[in-house]
């Protein structure tokens, strides 16, 4: 996880709201996942660090995943970071990495 970028926990609520509930900002974000970003306050340091690919248009998951992320984050249950292609993210819990992909399959 070294090579992961850490959103600030009230940014990441922030977006996991927004995902969870926002249809404007999911479609928003699918269409360009790196200007969503910035609109919910992540730093431009952080986005200039995500890896290649990470501007590409995606599909999310439903809603329900990242209201799942959501209570998990607010119960202090996970840790959430910007991982290798957005919307991943790499969530701890008590001390075990484990890694979810909120992209629909």
């Amino acid at each position: 996880m070294s090579n992961d970028l850490v959103l600030q926990k009230e940014t990441a609520l922030v977006l996991l709201r927004k995902l969870a509930d926002d249809d404007a900002f999911r479609s928003a974000y699918e269409r360009n996942p790196v200007e969503a970003l910035r609109t919910v306050g992540v730093p431009d340091a952080v986005l200039q660090g995500l890896p290649a690919g990470h501007a590409s248009p995606l599909k999310l998951a439903p809603k329900e995943t990242f209201r799942d992320a959501l209570s998990q984050l607010i119960d202090d249950a996970a840790q959430v970071c910007i991982c290798q292609t957005p919307p991943q993210v790499s969530l701890s819990f008590g001390g075990r990495p484990a890694k979810a992909s909120f992209e629909a399959r």
